[in-house]
């Protein structure tokens, strides 16, 4: 027990590292090994979404194995895999570190962790909570509410916060870079500066107070009673193969056991373990006088070798239930903001058949919400995404950003491309090589470069040709796909205006960003609902053609070229 906890602890904080990396990599220079084999692959949640969007398998097999795992040894991936729950566990010892450190134990410091935080008692597990929170895990996924279920899914809570992490991390590198140019140093090389949202980096912040604060004082409280992957692996832990238990005949009732574990299922005084409970930590086994603490085969199947098998109708009830319920079909997402169609009418402002559903407050009312290259769609994109902020830390164009209201409140924190920080980098597919949920399809560069997602709107009355008389050009010449052709305005002045050749945009907000106009830009994206290739420029298409002069004539050679 003692060498496994030691493997536990190494092969956690190993794998937190690992994953971490991916959320604080500021230069986004990871290797392609991260994307081709991301950590993210580990995670329970995300890999049920694959497997029940139709991924396969393979795509999914950490959700399989961690459920194969649990039928065998209990609750592994709470301790080994989960990134929240090792967060969890790392903050708690931080919390517990001055009752056990010499030289602040003694100190008020270390007295006060001593009593508040250090001795945890045994509590009776809240089952119907648990069930609760299980239930509307399972409905969310039903019913497609990919943020309602990232709000229960250890591993999206995890990187809610670490995207407030990444963003600080940013900012405290730039701003640490402009000190050292100011005494003329250049050592520290500044960062793309993220895309920021207060609302989003607040909630992060105070996501991991609170979580600071229920790990200090409660250990795994959450674990135990909101994280539907536990309540889902404590269900079938109760089946498992082996599970841990306490020898009553040696067990001298101590409560050094009860005091060390985090998940609060021992009782030490009935010497009686709740394995349902049980995250695998195994802190129990540390420091026990008679070695009590142990492995051993399941009391269930004892009783099933000894013929003496008692079947539980209610377990294989809700396990049936459970299996129904996760591969009925769909739904679509509710509760949204919609596109004012009278809005459109009345300014008589362009709106494309097939155009996305979805705004951005304050901005022009023919600018709808696009979803990232590899999405698919609209539909797909909020059914599975459950705002991990993976693709938010891994965009270099930082295109991509945490939403408030701009999905409606149901799409809290879900991503949304907002071309006011970035636009989508041609030779960029970090994020759909990112996605840990199928939300975002893999791509490769070339398959991303004519994927449509959206369509480039040109309002003729904001542009600077038109308002002020005056050249620009800026969307044309950095249009990756060369769907914005310049064309004869005033021919006296030689001014040109944009037109968007709408079947070869591509949506990726290049224009949009690089448009001078302000507070509207005279290009806005109008995402897509469901996303279609784009067809590639040819000069055929070309609207303006200058008369070609005819060409000057060479003279002809004289027959005595030395007439002298």
């Amino acid at each position: 027990m003692k060498f496994l906890r030691i493997f536990r602890i190494v092969f956690a904080i190993l794998f937190f590292a690992a994953i971490s990396l991916q959320f604080l990599d500021i230069y986004r220079d990871l290797p392609q090994a991260y994307y081709d084999y991301p950590p993210t692959a580990l995670q329970f949640v995300p890999a049920a979404l694959k497997f029940f969007a139709g991924a396969g398998v393979a795509a999914a097999w950490a959700f399989f194995a961690f459920a194969g795992v649990a039928l065998i040894l209990g609750r592994a991936y709470c301790s080994f895999a989960c990134p929240f729950g090792i967060l969890m566990d790392i903050l708690r010892r931080l919390a517990t570190f001055p009752a056990r450190n010499k030289f602040l134990k003694k100190t008020f410091l270390g007295k006060f962790a001593q009593k508040k935080f250090a001795n945890l008692k045994y509590s009776k597990g809240l089952s119907a909570l648990r069930v609760v929170f299980l239930c509307a895990a399972i409905l969310a996924m039903i019913f497609g509410f990919g943020a309602l279920l990232g709000l229960l899914d250890p591993y999206s809570l995890y990187g809610k916060i670490m995207g407030g992490a990444f963003i600080a991390a940013s900012e405290g590198v730039n701003a640490a870079s402009a000190a050292l140019s100011s005494f003329g140093s250049y050592a520290l090389n500044p960062v793309p500066a993220p895309a920021f949202s207060v609302p989003a980096f607040g909630f992060s912040i105070c996501l991991l107070v609170l979580i600071a604060a229920i790990s200090a004082l409660q250990g795994r409280l959450f674990c135990n009673t909101i994280c539907p992957v536990g309540s889902l692996l404590g269900g079938l832990s109760k089946f498992a193969l082996f599970q841990i238990s306490i020898d009553k005949n040696s067990c001298l009732a101590c409560g050094k056991c009860e005091r060390n574990c985090k998940a609060k299922c021992i009782n030490s005084k009935e010497k009686t373990l709740d394995f349902s409970r049980c995250v695998l930590c195994l802190n129990c086994a540390s420091g026990c006088p008679k070695a009590s603490v142990g492995f051993g085969l399941n009391p269930l199947y004892k009783n099933l070798f000894a013929k003496k098998r008692e079947e539980s109708v209610g377990e294989k009830i809700s396990r049936r239930a459970f299996a129904a319920a996760s591969i009925s079909a769909t739904a679509a997402v509710f509760g949204c903001k919609k596109y004012d169609e009278e809005l459109a009418q009345k300014h008589s402002l362009k709106v494309l058949e097939g155009a996305s559903e979805f705004r951005v407050a304050g901005a022009r009312a023919d600018k709808r919400i696009a979803t990232p290259p590899g999405s698919k769609s609209i539909e797909n994109f909020l059914e599975n995404c459950t705002a991990c902020q993976r693709c938010v830390a891994s965009c270099k164009g930082q295109v991509l950003k945490a939403s408030t209201t701009q999905w409606g409140l149901s799409g809290f924190m879900q991503p949304f491309m907002d071309f006011e920080s970035g636009f989508c980098l041609p030779e960029c597919a970090n994020c759909t090589q990112a996605c840990p949920t199928g939300a975002i399809s893999k791509l490769t560069q070339k398959e991303k470069i004519s994927e449509k997602i959206g369509t480039a709107i040109f309002n003729r009355e904001l542009c600077v040709v038109f308002t002020d008389g005056t050249d620009c050009a800026a969307c044309a010449e950095h249009c990756p796909v060369q769907a914005i052709e310049m064309i004869l305005f005033n021919e006296k002045k030689s001014l040109y205006i944009p037109h968007v050749h709408e079947d070869v945009c591509i949506g990726c907000g290049a224009c949009e960003h690089v448009c001078p106009v302000r507070p509207h830009t005279a290009l806005v994206i109008q995402g897509i609902k469901v996303h279609k290739k784009a067809k590639p420029f040819d000069e055929s298409m070309r609207l303006y053609r200058p008369q070609e002069k005819a060409p000057i004539e060479a003279p002809k050679p004289l027959d005595n070229p030395f007439p002298f």
